[in-house]
């Protein structure tokens, strides 16, 4: 079960079936899922699908605004493949609902999420990336500290338009300082 983690301002936690209104509200948005890498949602039923798949795996939490319980994006972890997942690097994915654009709420819940990856699950390692015109994500890369590792010239999106991705990592520093001092 994922475990809930609280920010300053928002909750990060497990998503559950009655986020699908909040869900599809801001899935259906022409500008959020092709910054993300997916398509627009067409239909509550291709979100609800969706939703079930982020429950099931259990690598996907829900961003609200304390006090409130609605949902306003999403943020993950994900092990791509057996290499990553046997050396604790996971992958970070976000999307946000643009009402919510520019007010500092992705960058405090991916800060959430590193301490939690870090301190909690003993990651080694994070990387993320950006499509190459977003500009917006690559602030909330930067602020929280990961550093530029290459350009993926050949990432294939959900439309199949293949873009350039700007990729970048952080690794954990705590780790290396307690190795060193064993």
């Amino acid at each position: 079960m994922l475990k809930t983690i609280e920010t300053k301002r928002l909750v990060l936690r497990p998503p559950r079936e009655s986020d699908l209104t909040d869900f599809y509200n801001y899935a259906k948005k022409s500008n959020i899922g092709p910054n993300a890498g997916w398509l627009p949602h067409e239909s509550i039923e291709e979100t609800k699908e969706i939703l079930t798949s982020f429950i099931q795996k259990e690598e996907v939490w829900v961003i609200t605004i304390k006090p409130n319980d609605q949902m306003i994006g999403t943020i993950s972890l994900h092990c791509s493949d057996f290499y990553q997942a046997v050396n604790g690097i996971a992958e970070v994915g976000y999307a946000l609902d643009d009402l919510y654009w520019n007010k500092g709420y992705m960058t405090e819940a991916l800060e959430g999420l590193i301490k939690h990856a870090f301190n909690d699950l003993k990651l080694n390692k994070l990387t993320c990336g950006h499509e190459k015109n977003n500009l917006a994500s690559q602030r909330v890369i930067l602020k929280n500290g990961f550093k530029f590792k290459e350009i993926d010239d050949s990432r294939i999106f959900a439309n199949a338009d293949i873009k350039e991705v700007y990729t970048y990592e952080l690794v954990n520093e705590n780790l290396e300082e307690n190795n060193n001092g064993n």
